[in-house]
């Protein structure tokens, strides 16, 4: 017997309101049952309907899409295009190589298992709650307010850097880096306050233009590396045997070899933070069970197509030695002037790519951004719902957003206009955003020099 229009299926905290009933109804019939589904998860949560309705809870609006293209590029940042060559000057193409392979191992086996977790029970902010349901209270708390504080941090990076980038073109060279840090910053504050929906299709569409970019340069460099540009000799791999495939850092010897590949490994480790945030948007997707197993497995070629050939194909056509990327990292000179895919293109004699690229970087600063800022929100909301942070970030708008949260988060990111006076400023942007990542440093037990390259 068939059963339209009939919520057949009790749904609870840890179910979808996608995945059960009403899959046939009219509009209005799917509207109220996805209202009636978000109310029953919100009195699952808070233990009644009088709370539930005080406070609001969070909507469902994710597509499937949306959540796919979140896994592949949602917190690609600055680091695969600009951080990168910082790595690579430090340990060389091999080092970079093993560096970026051995973490991007390391985070797919943790992947699959909080992917797991958060098909499993789909909360919003997901990782805390997980801590102190499965450990205790106390893990609950560090790890929440940790990873807030990560997070607005990250996001004050990623808008200094989106700053510096934007120097990178004469015409901005003159203008005050805080004008830029107030316009991206209302931004990413109107990509978050007014519906998840709409944070999704900015995603959509910044994650795709990276996707584009990151693809072509892998084929542009392919080509490049086989002598297919006019003037351009073959290149194989003629960089790892001179100046060499790795290089030492701090001491001499293998000893230095192995530090080299070892500083790879943090910047490697600062690239993929995250990755998790697939998890984090659970609480907020549309059928979690189905999309959520499918969007972690494509973290998967996310690594290896992003990371790890991108880290390959530089090698191939830049010596670690190279004079102009080891002047422009010393000066600190802003945009693609700093980026090895920008000098293996300029080496190639290929002039009208740069500011393509640059232009690239910036949608993926102001991208990744944007992404901090929903994940660092809703880690307070998770920490808000077991009652380690104030009530008042429970309350939600009509369409589902956790708008203290919001606010909060990125009101952090007004400690990136604090910069010391400086002749540069491309590199005074970024002395505030500097020191508050050693914060960060400190309080997660490392003591690298920051990057605010992710």
């Amino acid at each position: 017997m068939e059963k339209d229009n009939v919520n057949v299926y009790p749904v609870s905290g840890s179910d979808s309101p996608d995945v059960h009933g009403y899959r046939h109804g009219s509009v209005s019939n799917k509207y109220e049952s996805r209202r009636g589904a978000k109310l029953n998860e919100a009195t699952d949560i808070y233990g009644d309907v009088q709370t539930a309705e005080e406070y609001g809870y969070v909507s469902r609006g994710l597509k499937s899409r949306h959540i796919q293209f979140i896994a592949l590029g949602g917190t690609i940042g600055t680091g695969l295009f600009l951080g990168i060559g910082r790595a690579f000057s430090t340990g060389g193409p091999l080092s970079i190589l093993l560096g970026y392979s051995f973490v991007g191992l390391a985070v797919f086996a943790m992947m699959m298992s909080l992917g797991e977790m958060a098909t499993w029970l789909p909360l919003p902010g997901s990782i805390p709650q997980f801590a102190t349901r499965y450990i205790e209270p106390a893990a609950g708390f560090a790890t929440g307010w940790n990873t807030w504080y990560s997070n607005a941090i990250t996001l004050c990076a990623e808008i200094s850097a989106a700053a510096t980038v934007i120097q990178y073109w004469e015409g901005a060279r003159d203008i005050n880096p805080a004008a830029w840090i107030g316009l991206i910053l209302a931004i990413i504050l109107f990509l978050n306050i007014f519906a998840v929906s709409i944070y999704g299709e900015a995603e959509f569409i910044f994650a795709s233009i990276k996707i584009i970019t990151i693809i072509g340069l892998l084929i542009l460099c392919l080509i490049i590396d086989v002598g297919g540009v006019p003037g351009q000799k073959r290149l194989g791999f003629q960089y790892w045997n001179n100046p060499g495939a790795m290089k030492t850092y701090i001491a001499s010897g293998n000893t230095g070899r192995f530090l080299g590949f070892w500083a790879t490994m943090v910047n490697a480790a600062f690239s993929y933070g995250g990755v998790e945030m697939v998890a984090v948007a659970a609480g907020e997707a549309e059928n979690p069970r189905h999309n959520i197993p499918k969007a972690v497995r494509r973290v998967f070629y996310r690594i290896l197509c992003f990371y790890i050939l991108g880290s390959l194909a530089i090698g191939l056509l830049v010596p670690y030695n190279d004079a102009n990327l080891l002047q422009a990292i010393a000066d600190g000179e802003p945009g693609a002037a700093a980026s090895p895919w920008v000098i293996a293109i300029k080496r190639a004699n290929i002039d009208a790519l740069p500011s393509i690229i640059n232009a690239v970087i910036l949608t993926s600063a102001t991208s990744s951004g944007n992404a901090f800022l929903y994940t660092g929100s809703r880690y307070l909301f998770a920490l808000a719902q077991t009652k380690q942070a104030p009530r008042i970030f429970l309350k939600c708008t009509k369409n589902g957003v956790p708008y203290y949260c919001v606010l909060l988060t990125w009101s952090i990111g007004f400690l990136t206009v604090t910069r010391q006076p400086d002749h540069n400023q491309a590199n005074s942007t970024n002395t505030a955003a500097k020191r508050l990542v050693r914060i960060m440093n400190q309080l997660e037990g490392t003591n690298t020099e920051p990057s605010l390259d992710r």
